[in-house]
C-alpha cells in the first residue's frame, strides 16, 4: 500500500466515523441554525434580526452540543477537502478543475466558519 493510498484510506475511515458521531450527536443538524453573511445580506433588517435572535437562542439553549456539532462539521469539511486533494485527477478539463477548486474553497470556508461558531459559543459560555 502506498503512502498516499494509506492516507486516503485513513481519511475515509475518519470521515465514516465522524459521520456516525455527528449522526448520533444529540443535536439534530436541521435544528442548528446558521445564517451566513450571504444569506443575511439577502434579508431585510427585520428578518436579519429575527434570524440572528433564533440562532443565538438555539446556541444558548444547548451550547455544548451545538459547539460539538460545529466542531464535527469543521473536521468533516477539512477531511473532505484533504480527500479530494489527495485524489485529484490530472485529466480534468480546465472547467472541471475550476469547479472542483471552487468547491474546495467553499468546503474550507465552511470548516473555518464552523470552527469560528464553536469558538464563539464556547466564549459566550465563559463570559
Amino acid at each position: 500500500m502506498t503512502g498516499e493510498h494509506s492516507r486516503l484510506t485513513g481519511i475515509e475511515r475518519a470521515l465514516a466515523e465522524l459521520d456516525k458521531v455527528l449522526g448520533a450527536a444529540p443535536v439534530d443538524r436541521r435544528e442548528v441554525p446558521f445564517y451566513g453573511p450571504t444569506m443575511l445580506q439577502s434579508m431585510n433588517e427585520k428578518d436579519q434580526a429575527m434570524a440572528l435572535q433564533s440562532e443565538q437562542a438555539r446556541y444558548e439553549a444547548n451550547p455544548e452540543d451545538t459547539a460539538v456539532h460545529f466542531c464535527l462539521t469543521s473536521a468533516i469539511a477539512l477531511l473532505e477537502v484533504s480527500q479530494v486533494l489527495l485524489n485529484r485527477s490530472e485529466s480534468l478539463s480546465p472547467q472541471d478543475r475550476e469547479r472542483q477548486w471552487k468547491t474546495l474553497v467553499a468546503y474550507t470556508k465552511t470548516a473555518g466558519r464552523s470552527a469560528y461558531r464553536a469558538a464563539s459559543i464556547l466564549t459566550d459560555q465563559k463570559d
